[in-house]
């Protein structure tokens, strides 16, 4: 037992090594708007390690710099799978646009004053869910992406109070789960300031995702004896992809109910 933990632990530490030994500490430049050929490259150096240690990691990493955002969203759009002999010119002229959008979205964030750490090229988090704690003082929001095969799920953790203001912070546990397959799972998470971001592990379908948050406490991490409020609350929120299969069979049946319907009232207007 003592022996295959250690090889466990081998193999995990060789696995980082070589992922970070392949690091590019020289970041990527835009030049006239776009991404040059050797940004291209660059893009293309650190990509194992996007894939391997997840979107927070890369952009935190690289800090949230426009170009790793860029990159970010050149791995997630359809042009990265490209194998045409012009492959890197198109990611070039395809970086453009992104770098567009990361500019626009600032100049809206300078205005709004809200920040919004992923890349303007990823899907926003467009669906939302809020239920209350048990002793209903906070409020719990999660907002998410929706769910693709293939592709990283965001996730906003909001807590706020019955006067909607952000409760600032709450303590709590993660977990995400998708056909009870674990996707995130993170303990003695702490929202500062009311709010976090999560990213869990690309999703196997378009199917849905239970989101569980378990509310630990609030106060400072390292003073839990003083913490106040919820303790061990759990809430399950069952996040349904807008577009997934099970949105498309309620579509489907709803519209031929209609159909039905509709055609029974005309029926009896002509009798």
């Amino acid at each position: 037992m003592y022996f295959c933990r250690v090889l466990k632990f081998f193999v995990f530490f060789s696995l980082i090594i070589i992922l970070l030994s392949d690091l590019s500490f020289a970041n990527a430049t835009v030049v006239n708007g776009a991404l040059t050929e050797n940004d291209i490259e660059w893009c293309h150096d650190v990509y194992s390690q996007y894939k391997t240690l997840g979107l927070s990691w890369f952009l935190e990493n690289y800090n949230y710099s426009i170009e790793a955002r860029v990159c970010a969203s050149l791995y997630e759009d359809k042009i990265w799978q490209y194998e045409g002999d012009d492959r890197i010119t198109k990611l070039v002229e395809r970086s453009k646009y992104f770098v567009e959008l990361e500019i626009e979205e600032s100049k809206n964030e300078a205005k709004s004053g809200q920040i919004d750490t992923t890349p303007a090229g990823i899907s926003e988090k467009t669906n939302s869910i809020m239920k209350a704690s048990s002793d209903g003082t906070i409020l719990v929001t999660i907002e998410t992406t929706d769910a693709t095969p293939g592709k990283y799920m965001g996730i906003n953790v909001i807590f706020k109070d019955t006067e909607d203001k952000p409760v600032k912070h709450v303590n709590y546990d993660l977990r995400v789960t998708q056909n009870e397959q674990e996707f995130l799972v993170v303990k003695s998470q702490h929202a500062e300031n009311g709010m976090a971001e999560h990213w869990t592990r690309p999703l196997f379908s378009d199917d849905p995702v239970d989101v569980e948050v378990t509310i630990l406490g609030i106060g400072l991490p390292k003073e839990r004896e003083n913490w106040t409020g919820p303790n061990e609350d759990s809430l399950t929120f069952h996040a349904v992809p807008e577009f997934g299969l099970l949105a498309l069979v309620i579509l489907t049946i709803s519209v031929i109910t209609t159909i039905v319907l509709t055609q029974k009232s005309r029926l009896n207007k002509k009798f």
